[in-house]
């Protein structure tokens, strides 16, 4: 997967090779560097171009790292403008990833005051191999424990914040699990390193609360939104080890993973794996949303090339896109 080599950086264009950051920056020293992550998706039109998916809502979280991290704002509402001349510099036709970041790019010490660098980036990228090969993840529940808010706000998307989930995932990994959710201060469950977790329980969603030490996942609150658009019970609150054991459905949600079906937790199979009815409409209706492909279709509603269509998009592209690992 080769990385779109026109990027926004510092106040203008230029290739990715000539975007750096020195070693004695605040960002290098101490870690300094809010970001989002947002998916562009071509269209079922395709006379349209791709198009950010839920960009507003990314815009108002890193508005809200900004002011958390005390970091001045550089100027994101240029985002949409910028992202669209990102998308016509590197002539990009299918689905891809931005990353947009916000780095202290000074040098000084922690009393410094920051000087913020605005970075825009693409890189193609297609499904996941939990959706594009129809697979579902193997979890732990890990004994690593998310920083409560005493110790970092974790409403804040400052890359330190993944330094301890990094470790959690590596041990899960070397266990011989997908991935793991971690644990806060009070021992319930909080989220994946990069992603928000449900459970499904008698057609309930259940979500952890944002009290609870978590994100505040974009793609977590939109799918709040459409369950409370479409009738579906869906509730946040405080989740424990033994409700991940007796969950129907499971499954993860975030910008980059999109939402992966679960298939277990330390060994125990979800009861109502591999069907998952709950986790494929949701699915379903995120990719309806994501493509501007009209109102939402229940998953029964589709034919299995429409459903193949939405999700991958409306041209298959190369296995290097489709596929991200």
């Amino acid at each position: 997967m080769v990385a779109c080599p026109h990027v926004y950086f510092a106040d203008r264009w230029v290739t990715r090779d000539e975007a750096k950051v020195s070693i004695d920056s605040l960002a290098m020293r101490y870690a300094i560097s809010v970001f989002e992550g947002i998916r562009i998706y071509s269209q079922i039109d395709r006379t349209l171009s791709p198009r950010p998916f839920l960009l507003d809502e990314h815009i108002e979280r890193l508005r809200n790292s900004l002011a958390l991290m005390r970091l001045p704002d550089p100027g994101v509402d240029r985002l949409p403008a910028l992202i669209e001349e990102l998308i016509h510099r590197n002539d990009i036709h299918e689905d891809a990833y931005v990353r947009v970041a916000v780095t202290a790019a000074n040098a000084g010490d922690l009393g410094t005051e920051a000087l913020p660098a605005l970075t825009v980036t693409a890189t193609p990228m297609g499904r996941k191999r939990w959706l594009a090969r129809s697979e579902a993840m193997s979890l732990t529940i890990s004994d690593w424990r998310r920083a409560p808010t005493s110790v970092f706000p974790p409403a804040a998307k400052n890359i330190s914040n993944y330094a301890g989930p990094r470790l959690a995932w590596l041990a899960a990994r070397e266990a011989g699990f997908d991935g793991c959710v971690l644990t806060n201060h009070a021992g319930r469950l909080c989220e994946a390193p990069t992603a928000a977790l449900f459970l499904v329980r008698d057609g309930v969603l259940l979500t952890p609360h944002l009290s609870e030490d978590v994100l505040p996942s974009i793609t977590r609150a939109w799918i709040l939104r459409t369950a409370e658009e479409h009738g579906i019970p869906a509730r946040e609150t405080g989740l424990t080890r033994a409700d991940a054991g007796e969950a129907d459905e499971a499954f993860l949600c975030g910008t980059g993973i999109e939402i992966a079906p679960v298939r277990a937790f330390d060994g125990r199979a979800c009861r109502d794996w591999p069907d998952s009815p709950l986790t494929r409409t949701l699915i379903i209706a995120y990719f309806v949303a994501a493509r501007g492909a009209g109102s939402f279709r229940a998953l029964g509603d589709l034919s299995p090339i429409r459903r193949d269509e939405l999700i991958n998009g409306p041209i298959s592209t190369s296995a290097e896109t489709q596929v991200a690992k």
